[in-house]
């Protein structure tokens, strides 16, 4: 019999609250991935999705395990790891969303860790990523953590829409 981890288990959580949003039609899923790094031994979750009436902002939430969460998780290494897995919420818009840098830093809370980014392409626009990083392992008994970022990201994305 399959033993789900930590990770598998977030995952189903969280997959499931986002497609919620999407039947409700509050959101729109626009892409999901589902990694398996065999040479890091990693799993990476993400899920991609923007609000209906504005495609020109859209989130990618991700959820990534590593080695030494698996490892914590039977117990062989506890010291520096923990059961669980690490969270980004990566914000993906035009480069006008860097006009929204500090309003999303500010909402989110300034113990949070931001990373922003601009995509040149020669073969496509240009784009800004703000990455989002809690600095912390979500465990399972952080569950209804994640039911809030995921809320308070959808959140964001209308604000930002008006």
């Amino acid at each position: 019999m399959f033993d789900p981890t930590a990770f598998d288990n977030l995952k189903v959580v969280l997959e499931g609250a986002v497609y919620d949003q999407d039947l409700t039609g509050e959101i729109e899923i626009i892409d999901r991935k589902d990694l398996f790094d065999f040479a890091h031994y990693e799993r990476c979750y993400q899920i991609q999705y923007c609000l209906p009436q504005n495609r020109n902002v859209s989130i990618i939430l991700q959820l990534k395990a590593n080695m030494g969460h698996f490892l914590a998780e039977r117990k062989m290494m506890t010291d520096k790891n923990k059961a669980g897995a690490e969270i980004k919420i990566i914000y993906i818009g035009s480069e006008t969303l860097s006009n929204e840098r500090s309003t999303l830093e500010e909402t989110w809370g300034m113990d949070k860790s931001w990373e922003w980014r601009k995509v040149e392409s020669t073969l496509h626009p240009s784009k800004v990523e703000g990455v989002l990083t809690f600095n912390r392992v979500i465990t399972e008994e952080m569950v209804d953590d994640l039911f809030q970022m995921i809320s308070f990201s959808v959140k964001t994305l209308g604000e930002m829409d008006n």
